[in-house]
């Protein structure tokens, strides 16, 4: 179970990185974070809504997110890639790979051009529930149809 101020906390990083899309016209209404948290021994992935949902993030809503323009802080262009399920858990558990929990997940750094040196810097990197220590703003255009309500 999350604490109740670490959603509310979550909750204001994602007003304010929309409140500061919206005002550089980026169209980017919805966001979410990306924190780690605890399932049992386990450390998982999991994400906090701005409606105050608080839920594992597993391959299906991963899924759910290709093809929405994804914006790390509001501001570099990502994608995310399903990484590793939680070790342990049965997958037997779960009716499908979509509803397994993750503990990690690729996360493509699009890069972004400068003017100064006309250089495009890609980075990919694998983020991890065991080692994320600082929680992640991601900000898209809508809510993801597949995401539950």
């Amino acid at each position: 179970m999350i604490q109740t101020h670490t959603i509310a906390f979550s909750q204001q990083k994602l007003r304010s990185a929309i409140r500061r899309s919206t005002q550089q016209d980026a169209g980017l209404g919805y966001g979410f974070v990306l924190h780690a948290r605890q399932r049992g021994a386990n450390a998982v992935l999991g994400v906090i809504t701005l409606g105050g949902e608080s839920l594992a993030l597993t391959a299906g809503l991963i899924d759910g997110l290709a093809g929405l323009p994804l914006r790390l802080f509001g501001s570099a262009p990502i994608s995310l890639l399903e990484g590793s399920p939680v070790a342990g858990i049965a997958a037997e558990r779960f009716e499908n790979r979509a509803r397994m929990p993750l503990s990690s997940v690729v996360m493509q750094v699009e890069g972004m051009s400068t003017p100064a040196n006309q250089q495009r810097v890609e980075v990919e990197a694998k983020v991890i529930a065991d080692s994320l220590v600082q929680p992640l703003v991601i900000l898209t255009t809508a809510r993801p149809a597949s995401w539950p309500a």
